[in-house]
């Protein structure tokens, strides 16, 4: 019998192929979206503003009165914020850390109380590789993500005892619209660092869109619903940045980050 399964951010990108998969395989998938349309999909979207908790709370209820319950969650739902740290305002951090660290967490706490009803459920949160590595004007959107991760090896832990499972997946760059609604912040009539971040910025949006299709890494997310035991962390990309993470434990501090700035453009 099918998984019912919550998706957030369905509506593009990886969100939107892992709806597609996850629904071809006879699970019962919605997805969510700020405005959903009225298109004709295979699954079903829902309205969910994230940073809202009454708008998540409604979203889960709905799920939860027609279905009688939700077996998955994969919080997918995120932003990108590039620019350097000195100059990003206060605004655009804020709204970072609403969608990508605050959202998993009003997203976990509405449907918790659920899955410990039923003794059972697995939360599936979609971090970055760029939570393990630092990437230069990228700094908040890293850590945004390194919180995500902590975060889930947390939660592991607190909801083991009730048979709840959770896992991160920390993902490499993945060919998706994020460089549409990527936040940029920086300002033009600094020269401080425009010539820098103008060739870092374009390698990130080089990067999105050599990256992995998203249909392969929502392949490679969908085998977790029915692994008998998660681990606490899977990663997802293309082969260079998977190794990357290994590389960064290999080597002395001073010589990957040179090599990181060399591989980023500075």
């Amino acid at each position: 019998m099918g998984k019912v399964i919550l998706i957030t951010g369905a509506s593009s990108g990886l969100g939107k192929a892992l709806a597609e998969t996850l629904s071809a395989r006879g699970h019962i998938v919605y997805g969510t979206s700020r405005m959903p349309s009225g298109q004709a999909l295979p699954y079903r979207m829902i309205a969910m503003e994230v940073k809202d908790e009454n708008s998540v709370q409604q979203g889960i209820q709905h799920i939860i009165g027609r279905e009688g319950r939700i077996d998955v969650v994969i919080n997918n739902a995120g932003i990108g914020l590039a620019g350097p740290t000195e100059q990003l305002r206060a605004g655009n951090i804020r709204e970072l850390l609403e969608v990508n660290v605050l959202g998993i967490v009003r997203v976990c706490q509405a449907v918790l109380p659920h899955m410990r009803a039923r003794g059972s459920g697995r939360i599936i949160n979609i971090s970055s590789i760029g939570a393990v590595i630092g990437l230069p004007y990228r700094g908040l959107y890293c850590a945004s993500k390194s919180a995500v991760s902590i975060l889930t090896e947390s939660l592991r832990m607190e909801i083991a005892p009730f048979g709840i499972q959770a896992c991160c997946v920390r993902a490499g760059d993945t060919q998706t619209n994020i460089n549409a609604n990527r936040i940029k912040d920086f300002r033009p009539e600094d020269p401080a660092y425009n010539q820098r971040f103008s060739r870092v910025y374009a390698a990130i949006d080089r990067e999105v869109e050599e990256g992995m299709p998203a249909g392969e890494a929502a392949r490679q997310i969908a085998r977790l619903i029915d692994k008998p035991r998660l681990r606490r962390y899977y990663t997802v990309g293309k082969p260079l940045q998977r190794a990357a993470l290994w590389v960064k434990r290999l080597l002395p501090d001073a010589l990957f980050e040179k090599l990181m700035a060399r591989y980023s453009g500075i």
